[in-house]
């Protein structure tokens, strides 16, 4: 067994090198603003994701993030389960773009409180993924392989 070589394995860059197109979730899930909460639960659910866009039906523009955590305190709320996203949703939108260090989105992550950034494509601006506290991971445990 040899060791690893500098700059990771041949799937997965090392943290140091790693960009945050190497460690994101390519695609995005949304809701429409005027969906329940409800409806974004199922979404999230059945994807497997902590985090989901929620679009302005008007314009199919970003108005807001919802994720889990807010999804929680929504539901904690009490009758939330039938509100509209308009109305929960997290309308600060954390974003980092695709060809952006990865190191430079953690350090993002950590001071603004976040687990998960919108990645937005670098020519167009518009989101094309997601990168999660969970992705930082991957690049961490198999970048040394």
């Amino acid at each position: 067994m040899s060791a690893a070589s500098p700059d990771g394995s041949y799937v997965t860059p090392r943290f140091a090198q790693a960009r945050v197109a190497d460690a994101m979730r390519h695609g995005i899930l949304s809701c429409n603003a005027g969906a329940s909460v409800r409806e974004a639960a199922r979404t999230m659910s059945l994807h497997h994701v902590h985090t989901i866009l929620v679009i302005d039906p008007a314009d199919d523009s970003p108005i807001g993030v919802l994720s889990d955590r807010a999804l929680l305190d929504a539901l904690l709320d009490g009758g939330a389960a039938d509100r509209a996203l308009a109305e929960v949703v997290d309308r600060k939108i954390e974003a980092i773009s695709s060809d952006e260090h990865l190191s430079v989105a953690a350090e993002l992550m950590r001071d603004r409180g976040t687990a998960h950034l919108v990645v937005r494509d670098p020519h167009s601006g518009r989101p094309n993924g997601m990168l999660s506290t969970l992705d930082l991971a991957g690049i961490l445990a198999w970048g040394e392989a």
